[in-house]
């Protein structure tokens, strides 16, 4: 409850807990001897306790046991996986919609007229691929969290990971008018990494820069060395981040676009973070709206 035992002695149980419920699941256990049992969150919400009131009569006359087990990350964990369903759901319920509609109206007599059947094939055929994508990464990201996706570490030249996503990306920028640089120096010291999976994550962040990056605006991907580590980082010059939306943004499903109306499973940012966390390291984020973003990652010195 964030208060010294100096501060505590002498005040009264609502004065410490600042909450009105272990008060009343005192006064309930003491008039019935019977225990009670309630969930409450502390004053700043940073903590969900279950509390318990046992009575003591039989031990000591006239006192009770109250028992706070601090349940927050069980509660976090149950709100995590409620999203996640919710999330799976709405994701797969839109591209189904979408194709038993075309599936329909080609069966209403659309598959006579062969532009407009291509046309909605096409549509189809775009849909499923949305939907693999989604169940691909869903299962990409099932096996990292669980520790099944094999990582090769061995030393590698940060120029050896940077380079050829950049240059595997430069062409999807040049279509959007977006300038990418590189600046990883060659001499930077090796890092314990699997090169793949590492350009997994730099693709995830190059491809999410180029996205939100307006034609004209610029990318830069780069590499530096710092005590013990190489922190890779990639900047744009594109919408940024609101502030609510920072803490939120390498969570499953997580997308800055409330209407969903941009494309992309919401997956790649969690999947970057796991390949990040298990070579050791870090990922984090720092956005100004309007001004643009800088995705870092930390990863240890071979």
């Amino acid at each position: 409850f964030n208060s010294r035992t100096g501060e505590a002695v002498g005040k009264s149980l609502i004065e410490i807990t600042a909450h009105y419920l272990p008060v009343e699941l005192w006064q309930r256990c003491a008039k019935t001897g019977e225990s009670q049992e309630a969930q409450f969150d502390t004053r700043d919400r940073s903590l969900t306790l279950q509390t318990t009131a046992v009575p003591l009569a039989s031990i000591l006359k006239g006192s009770t046991l109250l028992l706070f087990h601090d349940i927050t990350r069980q509660r976090q964990t149950d709100i995590m996986r409620r999203d996640f369903i919710s999330n799976v759901s709405h994701e797969l319920r839109t591209p189904l919609a979408a194709v038993k509609t075309l599936t329909e109206t080609l069966q209403d007599g659309a598959l006579e007229d062969p532009p407009i059947a291509h046309r909605f094939l096409d549509k189809i055929e775009t849909e499923v691929d949305a939907m693999s994508l989604l169940v691909a990464e869903l299962l990409e990201l099932a096996r990292i969290e669980s520790g099944r996706v094999p990582v090769e570490l061995q030393p590698v030249r940060p120029l050896d990971i940077v380079q050829p996503v950049a240059e595997r990306l430069q062409l999807q920028a040049e279509r959007s008018g977006i300038t990418l640089s590189v600046d990883c120096p060659p001499d930077l010291p090796a890092v314990m990494a699997d090169a793949g999976r590492l350009q997994q994550v730099l693709v995830n962040l190059l491809h999410n820069a180029v996205k939100f990056t307006a034609p004209g605006g610029s990318i830069s991907v780069g590499a530096a060395a710092q005590e013990g580590f190489v922190r890779f980082a990639v900047t744009d010059t594109g919408q940024g981040i609101a502030p609510e939306d920072l803490p939120r943004i390498f969570e499953r499903f997580y997308k800055t676009d409330k209407s969903r109306s941009t494309s992309g499973t919401g997956l790649g940012l969690a999947i970057a973070r796991h390949l990040v966390e298990v070579h050791g390291g870090r990922i984090w984020v720092e956005s100004e709206l309007d001004k643009g973003s800088t995705f870092t990652f930390t990863i240890p010195l071979a």
